[in-house]
């Protein structure tokens, strides 16, 4: 027989669980995109698998992305570490990337670890993470959400590493297949904190929402009922934000994000950062990530995101700050030349 999807390959205990519960069945295309952008399987079963896969389904169109998929599957094949864990290095799959919505029960208060990178979950010290301000009107926001792969991700308030005081602005936001709820004794000096947080945020949840606007919610209800009927994204002069109405609900941000949503499908661009693989939505925050650090960050053009000028400025980037490292003064105009 054999052997069920959601057993093979979701490892979080608490989601496997939940998705038996309700039944539920991944489509071919989710399957495909779960299996193509797994961290925690290795090279050689993910190949394997969708090579396999591909010669059960009918879906001509699905039989293509899966084959795009497997040549950059194999182009990657260096990422993948021989512990056969890749530790949240892989780069994303871009023919298989499309959103999924992983059904799962973790909400606000939950205590969790995660199953992969530096939560190490073979002893007893390890990272603890606190759930925070999910309810269940986030849950079904992200069941209609429209986006990439990445996005079916929770965020996960990271408090503890052992005993260690983490601060307030550590986080990660991890696919809840990764992730697993865990129990702490009452008596253990950390949980007076969690649950402090844990009633902190409740409260301010039931403040914000006895003072919640009629019309909308948040903090963007006078930009929506300004472009209530605006379909098409437009920029509010007076905040600089661009708005859009999508079938989902109203949207406002910068005009990578809100192009995103109104396309359904964003920018990607790839780039090393001290040899670990990673990516933003906008090239203009690839230039950030260079100029934090000109030495040890670089793009990754295989995928041929960049265009020739964008690349020639990365280069010129990393040539002045390697300049001006070397002689401790800015360029000339004639050097710059």
């Amino acid at each position: 027989m054999e052997k069920n999807f959601i057993d093979e390959f979701i490892p979080s205990k608490d989601t496997r669980a939940y998705l038996h519960s309700i039944h539920h069945e991944f489509t071919d295309l989710e399957k495909a995109t779960i299996v193509a952008n797994h961290i925690m399987i290795s090279y050689e079963k993910k190949v394997k698998w969708l090579n396999s896969f591909k010669e059960k389904i009918s879906d001509d169109t699905l039989k293509d992305r899966i084959s795009k998929a497997l040549v950059q599957i194999k182009k990657d094949k260096k990422y993948y570490r021989k512990c056969n864990t890749a530790l949240g290095a892989l780069p994303y799959n871009e023919s298989l990337f499309d959103f999924v919505f992983i059904p799962h029960d973790f909400r606000h208060g939950d205590i969790v670890r995660s199953l992969y990178g530096g939560w190490n979950t073979t002893v007893f010290f390890e990272k603890v993470g606190i759930i925070l301000s999910y309810f269940d009107k986030d849950y079904e926001f992200y069941k209609n959400l429209r986006g990439d792969y990445s996005d079916v991700q929770v965020c996960v308030d990271i408090k503890f590493d052992g005993i260690a005081y983490q601060g307030e602005f550590e986080h990660e936001h991890i696919n809840p297949i990764y992730i697993e709820r865990m129990t702490l004794n009452e008596k253990d000096e950390r949980m007076a904190y969690l649950n402090y947080l844990t009633n902190l945020y409740s409260k301010k949840n039931r403040i914000d929402a006895e003072n919640k606007p009629e019309y909308a919610g948040g903090s963007d209800d006078l930009l929506e009922q300004k472009y209530l009927g605006e379909y098409v994204p437009v920029l509010d002069d007076a905040s600089g934000i661009w708005c859009v109405q999508t079938g989902h609900g109203f949207e406002s941000g910068d005009i990578n994000y809100i192009a995103s949503e109104f396309a359904g499908t964003g920018l990607i661009y790839h780039f090393m950062d001290n040899g670990e693989m990673d990516h933003v939505h906008g090239f203009e925050s690839v230039l950030v990530e260079i100029l934090k650090d000109p030495e040890h960050v670089d793009i990754v053009t295989d995928y041929g995101e960049y265009s020739d000028q964008e690349i020639q400025m990365v280069k010129g980037i990393k040539r002045a700050a390697a300049f001006v490292q070397a002689h401790h003064r800015p360029m000339t105009n004639a050097e710059l030349l």
